[in-house]
């Protein structure tokens, strides 16, 4: 079924748990599925399970959770719990569900993002639905500082990618060449009627496409009533069952297959009865679901058109070595945003000491100033100099005490101060060995 996401290492409080169309079948996501309503709940459980901070992001092609846990063992097997739950108790610990940690986590939510774990690398769809997980996840209280960090960053990735390579070209491409075929066979678009068959995201890119061009009158199906009617109000369309295509296809011009079940979701004898009750008017069937939704048997039928992913690439004349050469691209430049993010995070924790060491440093200089009197400054700045140093001077001495024969202490101290950078000044090693002047 695909590559499993790659797994790795810290940072150990980012956590992803999910199935996506690399890892699974599209009925098992059916069944992980996760409505808008359901959301409020699972982020309820997640934060009782070791979560400190969560998202759902359940779409055709994925059905994920991405947080942030103080115990990423205990995060990930209530997360487990929950899929299998929705799964009505199937194992879900197979290779269809995948968990991940740390920096494969983080890296995982950037390719995300950035729409090279879609099954349309390139689409602009999983952007959308990430951030609307995201505000749905901040409006019920589930969002912290850890996860939207991660969340800002993976955005700054996806832009970066979009703007800087070639990536979204594709898609679009072939979404165009989708709309001339059909506008060579119908005409004008604002006078047909579309069937748009499963939510996955290509057949998403295809309606949003077809609508900008015109279309006005679209019918959605889905698995069940409730996802039907979600998928439908994204497009204010009419919403169906697929066990009410077989009525619901002769009224459809335009047929666009985006379920990618591994069965024929339109058939030859459907499009055949379809065609009678539609008295051989034409019908376009566009089949860009992965795998397909149409019988390849539909276009030796009369009257009906059928159109697949290698079609539309023909008549674009879209090149996929340049494609896969922008990919390949975009992968660098996850690489590359993922180190960024883990040397962003590993400096951050290092910011609280920065802090005190300059309240330290201003406390002493205010108290060196406050006793000068009438020093000059050559005297006020050695006082300051003295009184920095001489607890770090008392904690190296304690060292070389305590027994750090191979001056561990002594190497770190030479090279936080660059000392065997820079010139040799006067030994007042013998100055420092009291706090007073």
């Amino acid at each position: 079924m695909g590559h499993r996401p790659e797994t790795g290492a810290a940072p150990a409080d980012y956590v992803v748990v999910g199935a996506s169309h690399k890892t699974s079948s599209a009925a098992l996501r059916d069944l992980l599925f996760v409505a808008d309503s359901d959301v409020p709940g699972i982020l309820d459980e997640l934060r009782t399970g070791g979560f400190t901070q969560a998202l759902v992001v359940s779409t055709c092609d994925r059905v994920e959770i991405h947080g942030a846990s103080d115990e990423p063992a205990l995060a990930i097997a209530r997360a487990r719990e929950i899929l299998s739950r929705r799964a009505g108790y199937e194992p879900v610990d197979s290779d269809g569900v995948y968990d991940l940690s740390g920096a494969a986590a983080a890296r995982h939510m950037f390719a995300v993002a950035a729409s090279l774990e879609s099954a349309v690398v390139g689409e602009a769809e999983v952007l959308g639905q990430l951030k609307a997980a995201h505000a749905l996840a901040r409006t019920h209280g589930a969002t912290g500082p850890e996860l939207e960090l991660l969340l800002q960053r993976a955005y700054a990735a996806a832009k970066d990618i979009r703007t800087n390579t070639a990536i979204a070209e594709g898609p679009v491409s072939l979404a165009t060449a989708a709309v001339q075929a059909a506008r060579n066979l119908f005409g004008d678009l604002k006078d047909i009627s579309a069937l748009l068959v499963g939510p996955g995201e290509m057949g998403l890119l295809m309606l949003d496409q077809f609508r900008q061009s015109g279309l006005r009158r679209v019918t959605v199906a889905a698995s069940s009533a409730a996802r039907a009617q979600a998928l439908g109000r994204t497009f204010d369309a009419h919403s169906v069952t697929y066990d009410e295509l077989p009525a619901t296809l002769p009224g459809a011009d335009l047929v666009i297959g985006a379920a990618g079940l591994g069965r024929p979701m339109v058939t030859v004898p459907m499009i055949g009865e379809a065609l009678r009750a539609r008295r051989r008017k034409p019908m376009f069937v566009l089949d860009v679901a992965i795998p397909g939704d149409a019988d390849p048997e539909i276009s030796g039928l009369d009257d009906a058109f059928l159109f697949d992913l290698d079609d539309l690439e023909t008549i674009s004349r879209s090149n996929r070595n340049a494609r896969d050469a922008a990919a390949r691209e975009a992968w660098q430049m996850i690489e590359r945003h993922t180190q960024a993010f883990e040397t962003s995070l590993a400096e951050r924790d290092v910011v609280p000491t920065v802090s005190d060491l300059y309240a330290h440093f201003e406390v002493v200089r205010a108290e060196v100033l406050r006793e000068a009197g009438n020093a000059d400054a050559d005297e006020v700045t050695r006082r300051l100099v003295n009184r920095l140093l001489h607890h770090p001077s008392e904690a190296l001495r304690a060292a070389a005490r305590a027994g750090d024969r191979d001056d561990r202490t002594a190497r770190v101290v030479r090279d936080m101060f660059a000392l065997d950078e820079s010139s040799n000044g006067p030994d007042m090693a013998s100055d420092i060995g009291s706090e007073e002047e």
